[in-house]
């Protein structure tokens, strides 16, 4: 085959991969990075009073300890007692979620003797802010006051939880979800039963006089 021939040949078998100095082919899309999911920070297992302490210290929350106990019954194992900012602050261990249960602190309970206006646990601990009265009912807290419980929980939310609470005056918790509003059902109209034609009395049959 001439020279020229096989030149010709080639060039043409090699056009489609660009031959003749033509545009290189775009590479693919890139694929989008895959989504990364948020880490779970919550503890698991029992907790103890000093790692809430260390959440709250590490979000910046002006908390002072004053002392420490423990329950009269061996329950709860102990109690830490703080001051944030103005107000009292008490965290509790129990030695278990059980034991928090078997205390009252369960899903539902009602306010009782004894309580702070805002009493928050998950698991085996219980988390009480503000002045309480063992032998009293807590009263209705002030604005400073539930301004500090939600900020509060929005410090301990992400490592302890889901949170729930018992409070004078419930605050949101971010853990629980927002109730879904429910559309009232449209009520059905009854039919309006149809009036029942009154029944045409018959004449009554005049008598003939006798002749």
């Amino acid at each position: 085959m001439p020279r020229v021939a096989v030149v010709v040949a080639a060039c043409l078998a090699l056009s489609i991969a660009g031959c003749g100095g033509g545009s290189a082919a775009p590479n693919p899309a890139t694929p989008p990075p895959a989504a990364t999911s948020t880490p779970d920070r919550h503890l698991v297992g029992k907790m103890d009073p000093n790692q809430i302490f260390q959440v709250l210290a590490a979000g910046n929350q002006s908390i002072v300890q004053e002392s420490i106990s423990s329950g009269r019954s061996g329950e709860p194992v102990v109690v830490l007692f703080l001051r944030d900012r103005t107000q009292p602050l008490a965290i509790a261990q129990f030695s278990s979620a059980k034991a928090r249960e078997d205390a009252g602190f369960t899903t539902g309970s009602k306010i009782a003797k004894g309580d702070s206006p805002y009493t928050f646990w998950a698991g085996n601990i219980v988390i009480q802010l503000g002045p309480l009265d063992e032998n009293a009912i807590p009263g209705a807290p002030g604005a400073d006051l539930e301004t500090l419980a939600a900020e509060l929980v929005s410090k301990i939310d992400p490592y302890v939880g889901p949170l729930e609470q018992r409070s004078v005056r419930p605050i949101t918790l971010p853990s629980t979800p927002a109730p879904t509003a429910t559309q009232s059902p449209t009520a059905t109209p009854k039919a309006t039963p149809k009036a029942t034609p009154k029944p045409t009395p018959k004449p009554s049959p005049k008598k003939t006089p006798k002749p």
